[in-house]
């Protein structure tokens, strides 16, 4: 028996150590997390997040996939941060749209998702056109974008830029909303 007890006690004092080193010093001195640092704490983190929407018939309408999803819940609404998301828009079977991001907000759940960061949007099979922006807002149940932030369109070596944009991505129609400039290369 005395051949254990060191060891018990050098197990227990171990254990204890983690757990203090692992724990929050509030949750130590017995206090509790105010409402407002509750709201603010994360209800669902997923790493490496896909998912898949379908439209009313069951036909495949969007993907969303994510290197981290931080999902958050308050009373009225719900948001969900993404980082480096990609989203896949289909028109049938074939994928038409291709986004890309370095970071985005989800909210409502997807209802309105605002990617940031070098956002590209690309038509696909490629080399078809690429919309390049800062930030831009997208209803993808409605396969709608929008922006008011500088917008650059390539196709090939044809170049457009402006400023605004709304892009109806299920209709291929975009409108640039002001100071466009393009410049066309003659073959």
């Amino acid at each position: 028996m005395r051949t254990w007890l060191p060891l018990v006690i050098v197990v227990m004092l171990i254990t204890l150590g983690l757990w203090f080193t692992e724990s929050p010093p509030d949750q130590l001195m017995g206090k509790r997390p105010t409402q407002q640092e509750h709201n603010r704490a994360a209800d669902l983190i997923i790493r490496g997040a896909r998912t898949r929407h379908y439209d009313v018939n069951g036909n495949l309408a969007y993907e969303v996939d994510a290197e981290r999803v931080t999902f958050f819940q308050f009373a009225r609404r719900d948001r969900a941060d993404l980082t480096e998301p990609r989203m896949m828009f289909y028109q049938g079977e074939d994928s038409r749209w291709r986004t890309e991001s370095r970071s985005g907000v989800a909210y409502n759940n997807g209802q309105r998702v605002v990617l940031k960061g070098d956002v590209s949007i690309k038509e696909l099979p490629g080399p078809g056109i690429t919309l390049r922006t800062p930030k831009i807002e997208i209803r993808p149940r409605e396969e709608f974008a929008e922006t008011d932030k500088v917008v650059t369109i390539t196709d090939g070596p044809n170049l457009t830029t402006g400023k605004g944009l709304r892009a109806d991505l299920k209709q291929d129609k975009v409108e640039i909303l002001s100071d466009v400039e393009s410049r066309y290369e003659v073959r």
